[in-house]
């Protein structure tokens, strides 16, 4: 028995030694992938532009049809996924046989052979893996696929997986583009939605949208009109009484994504069909405007979910859309963005600091907009401020953050 025993701890101790040694050769001490460029509004311009291109749902079930990705195109989603939440970051190159994907994860922890798990694999022109490497470990491609397909049959996402192989036909890799052939499905939909929310953040949703219902209709008695802050103040705070002190940041989280919702004219009931009741018509504003409300509210939330660089740039992306065609450029609506921003990234992370200034009130949202220039058509916009970042247009937004700094809700303790 205690040779046996003896046997079993040996055993581990060269099942430990091994690992630890795939680990330092496959860990190193520098990223095969930098961290992505800043977002620009020009590279957000062109994402949109990408996902209306190729947006089926219109398409009738049954149709096939296929979707074009340039190189360019298809990097930038990889930057924009590593922004949202994809672990890591991820470049990639086409070429005339296929592609070459490199892959790098920071690691929570550093290790003694370096902090950054790299890999590279070389794709063949149909997507398959030809080969990969993990650091300096060299695995082959035949077993990485079966490994991947056992994987993904077994995992939680396989009836997704089993979707995504029935619909996608082909798959191919050229210099110019990657190419995909698919066969559109309605249920396609639904799968999306089970892969971006787990039942729990359904019910978490579900629950701040009945929140919202009953918050705007309880201050929308009688009135057609209200400030963003008589609805948004009580709302954060009911959210922040229900949930324990840890998880007080993800149901302002929550509450915020729902007051976008709102101000944009979403359907929450598109992520969570459970979700029916909706709340009494009730236009609400910032400083009398239904605009600056939408602004404010939308870059609250994406600072909440996704980061503040992300909502700092679709903010200016908007307002250069409307430069270009639309109401003209709005130094006041980027007020609304910014000061958005702030409060989103104080709900995530200050929300105890958060939760107690609403107790004591809060003042305003955002700062006034007096001076602020608006309705810049991009002549007129060239020629008061050339272009977005010179010193012309840099003075007002220093402006703008000194008027957001001045309010009571973003001065520190």
């Amino acid at each position: 028995m205690l040779r046996l025993l003896a046997w079993l701890v040996a055993l581990a101790l060269l099942a430990v030694t091994a690992v630890a040694a795939l680990l330092f050769q496959a860990v190193g001490s520098t990223p095969l992938v930098p961290p992505p460029d800043e977002l620009t509004a020009a590279n957000l311009s062109r994402l949109k532009g990408i996902l209306r291109a190729n947006d089926p749902r219109r398409l009738r079930p049954d149709t096939t049809r296929e979707v074009a990705i340039a190189g360019a195109d298809l990097q930038a989603l990889l930057d924009f996924a590593a922004r949202g939440g994809l672990p890591g970051r991820a470049a990639v190159a086409l070429h005339e046989t296929g592609a070459d994907l490199r892959y790098t994860w920071p690691l929570p922890a550093p290790l003694p052979a370096g902090r950054y798990l790299n890999a590279r694999a070389a794709l063949a022109a149909d997507g398959q893996i030809e080969s990969l490497r993990l650091g300096e470990i060299r695995l082959p491609g035949g077993l990485i696929m079966l490994a991947l397909d056992a994987g993904l049959r077994h995992s939680t996402v396989a009836a997704e997986f089993a979707l995504l192989k029935r619909t996608v036909s082909q798959v191919r890799l050229a210099p110019d583009a990657l190419r995909v052939t698919y066969t559109w499905q309605p249920e396609i939909l639904a799968s999306a939605r089970a892969l971006a929310l787990t039942p729990a953040e359904q019910d978490d949703l579900a629950a701040a949208h009945q929140r919202l219902v009953e918050v705007m209709n309880r201050v929308g008695a009688g009135r057609r009109s209200a400030d963003l802050g008589e609805v948004l103040m009580p709302l954060l705070q009911e959210a922040g009484a229900g949930a324990a002190t840890g998880q007080r940041a993800a149901a302002y989280r929550y509450a915020l994504f729902v007051t976008a919702a709102q101000l944009s004219g979403k359907n929450v009931a598109l992520l969570v069909p459970a979700i029916q009741r909706r709340p009494r018509p009730l236009t609400l504003t910032l400083h009398g405007r239904h605009d600056l409300a939408q602004h404010f509210a939308i870059s609250a939330a994406l600072a909440a979910w996704a980061g503040e660089p992300l909502a700092n740039t679709i903010g200016l992306d908007k307002e250069v859309d409307d430069a270009r065609g639309g109401s003209g450029f709005s130094f006041a609506d980027l007020a609304a963005d910014r000061a958005g921003t702030r409060f989103g990234e104080l709900a995530v992370h200050r929300p105890t600091h958060l939760a107690n200034i609403l107790s004591g009130g809060v003042d305003a949202l955002m700062p006034p907009i007096d001076g602020l220039p608006e309705h810049l058509m991009s002549d007129e916009f060239a020629r008061r401020f050339g272009t977005v970042g010179s010193p012309a247009y840099q003075g007002v937004v220093a402006e703008i953050e000194r008027r957001i700094a001045a309010l009571a809700l973003f001065q520190s303790p």
